[in-house]
């Protein structure tokens, strides 16, 4: 017989694939994480015989615990420690909780499964190799849903007085959602801020039937009494009903048209054969340096294709002042701060998650599920560039 020599506790059955020798892994590292614990909490290994011993083991308990590679069974050990009274109680491990069965991570798993329309007979039927029936009741799932949607309330309702924010972004994206036995579109709009350290949070989210004015006020004018103040910059694609929004809350504020979406609109009134002329020249504004370079390029855009195209220049001056809003800002932030891409972005990697779903089965469960993507970090969000600027301008203030 081979000797072990890896410390894992000896399989006394054949290996049954690769899943048993994982969950034989699992088993060994809870264990050893728990008796360090344990360890640590009575100051003395066991057997040891130190005056510094505080408390006892009195046997183990028989835990088990739903993973990623199925259900571990594990021993607990179990001991009472001495308190500051002269009593003692019993030892909760802080590596595995009393009242954890799953893994959180398979907790938001189930979640989404089950807010995307999967019922729960379907559930516990398909992930009974995973969790056990059970581990899987209907109970555990009325469980989890609940926490979700109390996360989700209590982050739709929190203050948002202390957020250092320095611009605003705002976007609408239309999803597909099932009313009843049909299938419809609906917008939803987001609201995404830049903190003063550069790092981009999701503000708010707001189901629409379109992006009208009114809805996007029924987003802002909430946000505001939140606590939402007034942004150096706000970034839009340039909907109608989001400027009027935005002006009658916050009048005059620097608003910045998204210039993706402004080439699209200038590409679409030009003939085919002057398109790829307009994109050269329009390139010249978005990728200029200075300020004065940006507005030497708007000004030769103008004068060239008002001879060339006329059309294309009442399209451009069609944004007025917002087409360069973003010069008001640091020079190293304008790649950030010329378009939509961080929403773009965002509503991008939440329709690749969802799209062999066809359509979530309410607007609710579409927001808490794209809620829920943001917050366990399936959606990454990363730093504007040029975010040191900020910490410079402090620094000169």
């Amino acid at each position: 017989m081979v000797k072990d020599t890896t410390g894992w506790p000896a399989l006394r059955e054949p290996v049954d694939g690769l899943g048993e020798l994982i969950r034989a892994a699992a088993r060994h590292a809870i264990e050893t994480a728990v008796a360090a614990e344990l360890e640590t909490a009575l100051g003395a290994g066991a057997w040891a015989r130190v005056l510094s011993r505080r408390g006892y083991r009195h046997g183990t308990q028989r835990r088990t615990l739903v993973t990623g590679e199925g259900s571990v069974t594990f021993e607990l050990p179990r001991a009472r420690l001495q308190q500051a009274d002269g009593t003692t109680a019993e030892w909760r491990s802080v590596v595995v909780p009393r009242v954890v069965r799953r893994q959180p991570a398979l907790d938001a798993v189930l979640a989404r499964l089950y807010l995307s329309g999967a019922s729960t007979r379907d559930l516990r039927r398909a992930l009974a190799p995973l969790f056990g029936r059970r581990a899987l009741s209907r109970s555990a799932i009325s469980r989890v849903v609940g926490k979700l949607h109390a996360e989700y309330t209590a982050w739709r309702t929190r203050s948002l007085a202390t957020e250092p924010l320095a611009y605003l972004f705002v976007d609408g994206q239309r999803l597909r959602v099932r009313a009843g036995e049909r299938v419809t579109t609906i917008s939803v709009l987001l609201a995404l801020g830049v903190r003063t350290t550069g790092e981009k949070v999701v503000l708010g989210l707001q189901v629409a039937r379109g992006e009208r004015t009114e809805a996007w006020s029924t987003l802002l004018e909430e946000l505001a009494r939140r606590g939402l103040r007034r942004p150096t910059l706000v970034v839009s694609d340039g909907s109608r009903g989001a400027q009027a929004a935005l002006e009658a809350l916050w009048p005059g504020v620097a608003h910045q048209r998204c210039l993706v979406h402004k080439l699209r609109n200038l590409v679409a009134v030009t003939p085919p054969r002057l398109q790829a002329a307009l994109v050269q020249d329009f390139r010249r504004i978005s990728q200029a340096l200075t300020p004065a370079d940006v507005a030497a390029a708007v000004g030769d855009f103008r004068r060239a294709w008002a001879k060339r195209w006329s059309a294309a220049v009442v399209s451009l001056d069609e944004a007025g002042p917002g087409l360069t809003a973003f010069t008001r800002c640091p020079a190293a932030q304008w790649k950030s701060l010329r378009s939509t891409n961080g929403i773009e972005r965002v509503f991008g990697e939440f329709r690749r998650r969802v799209k062999t779903q066809g359509a979530l089965p309410t607007p609710e469960a579409l927001l808490i599920v794209l809620w829920g993507t943001l917050a366990s970090g399936g959606i990454r969000l990363r730093k504007i560039d040029g975010h040191d600027a900020f910490a410079a301008m402090e620094q000169a203030a």
